[in-house]
C-alpha cells in the first residue's frame, strides 16, 4: 500500500468519492485541512481504514486567525483523536512572517501555539516551511515537542532543507516527507542521502491547482474524471518514490 503523507483532499473535486477510489486501489493518505472551510469538509468524512486526517492553521492565514478558530480547532482535534495537527509553520511569502523589532511575528506565534497543541495532545505535527528551517527546529525544541515518552513526530512536509537541518532535527524523532520538489536542490539531495530510510515518507501535496482540467470536468459530474485524478495522484506518488530510490 502506498501512503500519500500530505494530500489536500478537500481542495480536490468530489473528495469523498476520490477518497473511496484511492482506498479501493490500496492507496492511503493523510487528508490535510489547514483552513476552517477545509476542516468542515474533512471532519464530516468517514474515512475507511487507510485514510487519516490532520487539522491546522496554515501560515498563509495566520494573520487573520481568530479565537473562535482556535476553539473550533481544539474541538476538532478532541473529536478526532487520531488526527494530526497541521499543516502549520512559517512562510516568508505571507503576511506576519517577521516583525520590525525582531520579536516573533504572528506566523511564528500561531505556529508555536499549534506545536504546543500537538505536544499536549501527543499528535504528529505537519510542518510547512518556506524561509527558515532553523527557526522551525528551534521552536520545536523550545516547546519541548515531542515529549520524550510520546510517539508524536514532527513531519517536515515537502522537505527542502539541507544537511544541517536534517541533523539538527534528529533528536526530535522526525519524519521527512518528500515531494517532487525535494529533489530539485543539491543541498536537499545531499540531506536526503543522509536521512535514515525509516524517517522518509512520500507525498503529492495535491490541491486544486494540481488537476485543473480534470477538476473542472469532475465538478460537472463526470465520474471518469475522478478516476483520472486518482490515476495521476497514484502516478505522482510513485514517481516521488522512484526518484528517492534512484538517488539513494
Amino acid at each position: 500500500m502506498m501512503l500519500d503523507f500530505h494530500l489536500h483532499l478537500a481542495r480536490l473535486p468530489e473528495p469523498e468519492l476520490l477518497a473511496k477510489v484511492l482506498l479501493e486501489r490500496g492507496n492511503s493518505f493523510i487528508a490535510i485541512a489547514c483552513e476552517p472551510w477545509e476542516w468542515e469538509i474533512i471532519d464530516k468524512m468517514a474515512l475507511n481504514e487507510g485514510g487519516s486526517k490532520a487539522f491546522g492553521i496554515h501560515p498563509m492565514i495566520a494573520a487573520s486567525v481568530t479565537e473562535d478558530d482556535w476553539t473550533q480547532l481544539c474541538e476538532l482535534l478532541e473529536k478526532n483523536p487520531d488526527a494530526a495537527v497541521g499543516e502549520c509553520g512559517i512562510d516568508k511569502r505571507y503576511e506576519g512572517y517577521g516583525s520590525k523589532d525582531n520579536s516573533p511575528g504572528i506566523q511564528e506565534q500561531v505556529f508555536r501555539r499549534q506545536v504546543e497543541l500537538a505536544r499536549d495532545l501527543n499528535r504528529d505535527l505537519q510542518i510547512h516551511c518556506v524561509g527558515d528551517y532553523s527557526r522551525i527546529v528551534k521552536t520545536l525544541k523550545d516547546c519541548g515537542f515531542p515529549k520524550a515518552e510520546s510517539a508524536a513526530r514532527p513531519v517536515f512536509h515537502r522537505f527542502g532543507g539541507d544537511i544541517s537541518i536534517a541533523r539538527a532535527a534528529q533528536g526530535l524523532k522526525p519524519i521527512f516527507s518528500l515531494h517532487a520538489d525535494s529533489f530539485r536542490k543539491k543541498s536537499t539531495l545531499a540531506a536526503i542521502a543522509e536521512i535514515p530510510p525509516e524517517q522518509v515518507r512520500f507525498e503529492t501535496d495535491a490541491d486544486e491547482s494540481f488537476f485543473a482540467q480534470e477538476a473542472s470536468a469532475a465538478r460537472n459530474g463526470d465520474s471518469m474524471q475522478i478516476e483520472a485524478i486518482a490515476d495521476r495522484l497514484i502516478a505522482q506518488l510513485q514517481a516521488v518514490k522512484t526518484a528517492y530510490d534512484s538517488k539513494i
